[in-house]
């Protein structure tokens, strides 16, 4: 006869050696998740920076190879701009000089001294291009004038133009910059250019000659540097617009820019040397531009061998945080200064 043993349950010793198994296995998974979360952070990070390092320079790019740019009279040899606007030698509107810089020399210090209104990170560098925006205007009269060209220039109505606008004529042998003074340009289709009003207003109402048969389009200078957001604290890159004093955020996580300028020091048309601004002699020999973006990681505790150290600036740093950190840097060519 057979006697079947009714079960009696686990033993402590079973039940600690199947609780020390469950835990050994909820630790794998755990440290198998963690792992794959960091490694998700990490490759995030990593193509998040990519992605701003390619919009920045874009954006870089797009602007340098346009500085200089005044319409069709900007590639013509011996081709003169008549700058009419009160005070032209001042930064916000010296359209005579397409691209100029300054490099971060000491704490809080650039040489040439930066425009007050740009609030640049100490330690980084500042770019300014000028050059014209939106689309060309086509002049259908501009009765001569005495003196030449102090005539309203006529164009189409719907063109966009506002009271103020700052603004370039040209047909391709000369240009002239000035501030439109109508009242309702954009209705009317007629652009008068008088004295006596605006800010900075017009220094004379003669732009020197007829333009009938050019074009009209307006000009801007545009700054980019490094400034510190205030509510998040993370670095970004800021663009500046000195003509509208307009200034926006363009990509965050930027910590530094440091440029160099090809210069032709021997007139033959090609890049010499490069030099940081404060070495830079005339501003219309730099034929090129060479930027070196340093891209920091939004997010904090990604290296896992504790900080990073990277090279930039030609110098070897060691990071004082454990946030990623990568080097971009790329040259561009001033198309309007080569043939």
């Amino acid at each position: 006869m057979y006697f079947h043993k009714k079960q009696q349950g686990l033993s402590l010793v079973e039940l600690m050696v199947a609780v020390v198994l469950g835990l050994i296995l909820v630790a794998g998974v755990i440290e198998l998740f963690v792992n794959n979360r960091q490694v998700y952070r990490v490759q995030d990070a990593k193509a998040r920076m990519q992605e701003n390092g390619r919009y920045a320079m874009a954006i870089l790019g797009q602007n340098i190879r346009d500085a200089g740019y005044y319409g069709c009279a900007s590639r013509r040899a011996g081709a003169e701009t008549n700058n009419v606007l009160n005070n032209s030698n001042l930064f916000i509107w010296d359209f005579a000089t397409a691209v100029e810089g300054n490099d971060a020399t000491g704490d809080s210090a650039w040489t040439p001294t930066k425009d007050d209104d740009i609030s640049s990170d100490s330690g980084t560098d500042i770019l300014t291009v000028r050059k014209t925006t939106g689309s060309s205007i086509k002049i259908t009269a501009h009765p001569g004038g005495t003196p030449p060209g102090s005539a309203n220039i006529q164009v189409n109505p719907g063109n966009g133009l506002a009271n103020g606008d700052i603004i370039m004529a040209t047909d391709c042998l000369t240009s002239a910059v000035f501030q439109v003074t109508s009242n309702n340009p954009d209705t009317s289709g007629s652009i008068a250019h008088n004295t006596g009003t605006g800010s900075p207003g017009n220094i004379t109402q003669a732009l020197g000659k007829n333009y009938t048969g050019g074009w009209v389009v307006p000009v801007v200078t545009l700054s980019y540097f490094i400034s510190s957001n205030n509510i998040r604290n993370m670095p970004a890159l800021y663009q500046r617009n000195a003509v509208s004093t307009a200034t926006v955020e363009l990509v965050e996580g930027i910590e530094d820019m440091q440029i160099l300028y090809g210069i032709d020091t021997t007139g033959d048309g090609v890049v010499t040397t490069y030099e940081p601004a404060d070495a830079v002699g005339n501003w219309n020999d730099v034929l090129s531009v060479k930027i070196s973006l340093l891209l920091r990681s939004i997010e904090d505790n990604l290296t896992a061998d504790g900080p990073q150290t990277y090279r930039f600036n030609d110098t070897n740093v060691t990071a004082n945080d454990r946030r990623l950190r990568s080097v971009y840097t790329k040259t561009f060519t001033l198309r309007n200064r080569v043939s």
